[in-house]
């Protein structure tokens, strides 16, 4: 890794990622060891900047992704010469050496809503376009696939003229110039095209988040490395640029990632993928023409042409969840006043009643208006794939289902981060180089796939791929070797395979800049935790590995049950509860003189009394006086021991505070019928306390 890499990777680098961001700063770490004289300085300085981003909020981030941009291009400029010799590298686009940063100053014709208007379409039309890309290096000879790249940069093209951008202008022209190449057959498809089409698309949607807070008249910074790209592209055009870069692979389709909506056969995986939902038609931002790989859709073309939406600013949604919640509160306090509950009224009764069912109708109208499918995450995690499986010299196929499905626009962002530390995993330790798979009996092709279902109301994500797999052995020698258990005898696999979440815990062999030094998988528990889900593994060695996560399609509404414990009430979600049951004195039974374990379906599982828990001083005491509910999945359950259940409710969830969101076995809070507040429990939470009474370490 040089400063010329290094520079192009800050165009990439999203703040948001702490993981992303931590990769860079060792990069950046790495270099820095290596240099003396002006340039450490410097780079000690870029060193000190990302050190104090872990206090900082996404925007002062990019603000300092900003400053980063500045350092480099001072070190740039005091030269690459005290730089040691650099590991040789196989990039697919050879780069020029990286030349001074420049500045752009945006045109005050126009105003603040014409320009956002131009960044959201542009935005689309490149999320379009880079999809289409990832399809085109599967089916280099898909004519309608590089037509749809070619309408999305001949159109940012226009746009971009339209607004005197002419940063963004000429990247489109030159990379249109050299499709059109393609298209009219003067050149043969490479991967090299792909790669310059898509670290194109990469630079103006920077350049597009720069513009986002900026505005008419305003400078914005161009990203690093924009002038060098263009000169590549020119060169790519007139065909001064270096054979190498031009040569057609061998196999495009075994050195490319592809994404395949539904394929036709997956390979077997180890687990059972959720059936593929019906496919739901996408909604254009504005009637567009129906790119390729949409083709699958039983829709015909001409309806989803037919389709308009009106965008609609996110606040305003959420003010009207709020509104809507409120609302939902306010019909249930009068559904319960004595004058409704006596029933002395039938006919307020009756409108009370059609009340509330109108109001539940505009509730679940609004949530669906917060719901955005999983594509644009899908396609983020597939070009992720393909970048790193390029980087490691691996061939991979990363296949995507069910990327229709719709989730809490509020979520998105959240599984996005458990997705990438999963995909990195799987490409750099999961699937296995192509001799060593050949050896193996595989294909050179290794495959992940990546999918979405729904499952008894909730969202199930699996990653799976078919690389080595996870050794139980292995694990357990390295968990003994850290003192975290002292032996694994009475262990089942699923409790084996948790303690690859534990912080810290790491099977790979050797580190590298992307992942094996224990810290990712512990992130993808504590974030799918975050959202009230829960994840397993299931693998099989030599054969691969599967990650399966459970979470709600929302974190704005909880269905739960009212469940009582002395004068409290609380809300247990409804998905987590398997049974409850009024314990006999016979099934009760003590473990170390002081765990108590529910005999349940011929298992012990540890009991929770929420009374203690929580110091409700007159909840009941006595076990075969009140109810054991069973909540959890799988190995990971426990019985949660409660005076009584009250009823079923459906509730608007609210954060509690930074002073009260980390009480263990608290997820929230709500505002319940009678205008309280009650909280809203957190099974995980409460699972792993249990599991901590019987003396399963967990660090």
């Amino acid at each position: 890794m040089n400063l010329n890499n290094l520079a192009i990777s800050l165009i990439e680098l999203d703040p948001q990622n702490n993981a992303e961001c931590d990769v860079f700063k060792k990069q950046l770490i790495l270099i820095k060891d290596k240099t003396v004289g002006a340039l450490r300085e410097i780079l000690e300085q870029a060193c000190n900047e990302m050190d104090s981003w872990p206090d900082q909020d996404v925007e002062k981030r990019r603000e300092g992704i900003a400053r980063l941009g500045d350092l480099l291009e001072r070190a740039m400029e005091c030269g690459e010469q005290e730089l040691p010799a650099a590991e040789p590298e196989t990039p697919a686009v050879a780069q020029p050496k990286v030349m001074a940063a420049q500045k752009f100053t945006l045109s005050t014709e126009f105003d603040v809503d014409l320009m956002n208007e131009f960044i959201v379409e542009n935005m689309e039309w490149s999320t379009m376009a880079e999809s289409a890309i990832l399809d085109w290096e599967k089916n280099p000879n898909n004519k309608e696939l590089l037509n749809t790249i070619f309408r999305g940069f001949h159109t940012i093209k226009g746009t971009s003229a339209f607004l005197n951008l002419d940063c963004v202008k000429d990247m489109a022209h030159h990379v249109e110039s050299m499709l059109a190449r393609v298209r009219d057959g003067e050149d043969t498809f490479t991967t090299g095209h792909a790669n310059l089409s898509l670290k194109a698309l990469d630079m103006i949607k920077f350049i597009l988040e720069r513009m986002k807070s900026s505005g008419p008249g305003q400078q914005i910074d161009l990203p690093p490395g924009h002038q060098e790209l263009l000169e590549t592209l020119k060169g790519f055009v007139s065909g001064t640029q270096e054979q190498k870069v031009a040569e057609k692979p061998k196999d495009p389709a075994a050195q490319a990632v592809s994404v395949e909506a539904v394929p036709a056969k997956a390979p077997e995986a180890p687990v059972k993928a959720p059936e593929a939902p019906a496919k739901v038609k996408e909604t254009p931002a504005r009637a567009k023409e129906a790119p390729a790989e949409q083709t699958v859709s039983a829709t015909p073309v001409s309806e989803q042409i037919a389709e308009s939406t009106v965008r609609v600013k996110v606040d305003r949604l959420d003010k009207l969840l709020d509104t809507v919640g409120e609302l939902v509160i306010a019909q249930t306090m009068v559904g319960q006043d004595e004058l409704i509950v006596n029933g002395k009224y039938h006919e307020l009764n009756k409108k009370i009643s059609q009340a509330g069912k109108i109001v539940r109708e505009l509730h679940d109208l609004s949530m669906f208006l917060r719901m955005v499918p999983l594509k644009g995450t899908f396609q983020k995690m597939v070009r992720l794939a393909r970048d790193l499986s390029h980087k490691n010299s691996k061939m991979v196929n990363c296949i995507t289902e069910g990327d229709d499905i719709e989730i809490d626009r509020n979520m998105v962002d959240m599984v996005a981060d458990p997705l990438i530390h999963l995909i990195r995993n799987a490409v750099d330790h999961g699937i296995e180089m192509p001799e060593e798979r050949r050896r193996a009996g595989k294909s050179e092709n290794g495959h992940i796939h990546l999918t979405a279902g729904h499952a008894e109301g909730s969202i199930m994500l699996t990653v799976w791929d078919d690389g080595r797999g996870m050794s139980r052995q292995h694990i357990v020698d390295k968990a003994i070797a850290r003192g975290i258990i002292d032996s694994a005898e009475r262990m089942t696999d699923q409790e084996v395979w948790q303690m690859i979440f534990l912080p810290g815990f790491s099977t790979a062999e050797k580190v590298t800049e992307v992942s094996g030094r224990g810290v990712g998988m512990d992130v993808v528990r504590r974030a799918v935790e975050a959202l009230r889900g829960r994840i397993e593994v299931q693998t099989t060695e030599g054969k691969g590995c599967s990650f399966i996560m459970r979470m709600p399609l929302t974190m704005a509404i909880t269905d739960g049950m009212i469940v009582k414990v002395g004068s409290q009430r609380y809300i247990l979600p409804t998905y987590n509860i398997q049974k409850a049951v009024r314990p006999e004195s016979s099934s009760i039974h003590t473990v170390n003189l002081r765990a108590e374990m529910l005999s349940f379906m011929e298992e012990l599982i540890p009991i929770i009394r929420l009374h203690r828990l929580f110091k409700i001083p007159d909840g009941a005491t006595e076990l075969t006086s009140g109810l054991l509910v069973v909540i959890g999945e799988g190995q990971q359950r426990c019985a949660l021991f409660v005076d009584d259940l009250l009823s079923q409710t459906q509730v608007v969830t609210k954060l509690l505070g930074s002073g009260i969101n980390n009480v263990p076995g608290v997820a929230g809070g709500a505002i319940m019928g009678d205008g309280t507040v009650g909280l809203i429990l957190d099974a995980a939470g409460i699972v792993s306390i249990a599991r901590q009474q019987v003396n399963i370490k967990e660090s």
